[in-house]
């Protein structure tokens, strides 16, 4: 991430230092920062060029959403099904997004799970972008109703200083935290849905067998 990135990321030493307390690392900073609190498909706040250092407004409109809303029918039976469409539902918003801000297209800063300085590409997401998008796109599914097993949790956080992560995060109702990482595929495929001990642990984390099937048999969506 940029040099710029990396001072952001030390201004917020408290979320580090909480860490004892906060073994899953949640925090709102990131979201605090950017983020829209309320978002509709109408409106749409779309964070890119590195640490939301450019932003823009996209708009779904209802054919838009009804493919969205396609994706989680027939309702799933249990969270591990519920967890493959809302990564779906993600990619599928991420695109329609992208086609109108820009973002659409290959993320080369993904090779090679890496994140390299985009030298002021707008059209290129870095894992602030990423995680500040995601936790829009999760809240506005979240909030049609579209989850059963799941709700959408604060931002997670990895790395050091120097090499930082973050991620959106999903909380299975009752249960366990899963990150949701886009950063790890390109944009418009169905991200990885993991759970957050092993984001946390690994670099790339270790991806289940059955997770990486899907992801690759699912493709783009059209």
């Amino acid at each position: 991430m940029r040099f710029r990135s990396i001072l952001g990321w030390l201004s917020m030493v408290w979320v580090i230092s909480a860490c004892a307390e906060n073994p899953s690392h949640l925090n709102t900073a990131y979201l605090d920062r950017y983020a829209d609190p309320n978002p509709t498909p109408a409106s749409i706040l779309e964070c890119h060029g590195f640490d939301c250092s450019e932003t823009s407004r996209a708009t779904l409109n209802r054919d838009a959403w009804r493919r969205v809303s396609g994706v989680f029918v027939p309702r799933a039976r249990d969270a591990q099904a519920e967890r493959r469409q809302i990564a779906h539902g993600v990619a599928l918003i991420q695109l329609l997004v992208g086609q109108q801000t820009g973002t659409a297209v290959h993320q080369w800063t993904h090779r090679d799970k890496e994140i390299l300085p985009n030298i002021g590409d707008p059209t290129q997401l870095d894992c602030i972008d990423e995680a500040v998008n995601t936790w829009t796109y999760l809240t506005l599914m979240e909030r049609s109703g579209l989850f059963h097993f799941h709700r959408v949790a604060k931002l997670s956080h990895a790395g050091s200083p120097i090499d930082p992560r973050n991620t959106a995060v999903l909380q299975e109702i009752g249960g366990q935290y899963f990150a949701i990482d886009p950063s790890l595929v390109d944009v418009g495929v169905p991200p990885p849905i993991i759970p957050l001990e092993s984001w946390i642990a690994h670099w790339p984390p270790d991806l289940p067998a059955n997770e990486v099937r899907v992801r690759l048999s699912m493709g783009t969506p059209k």
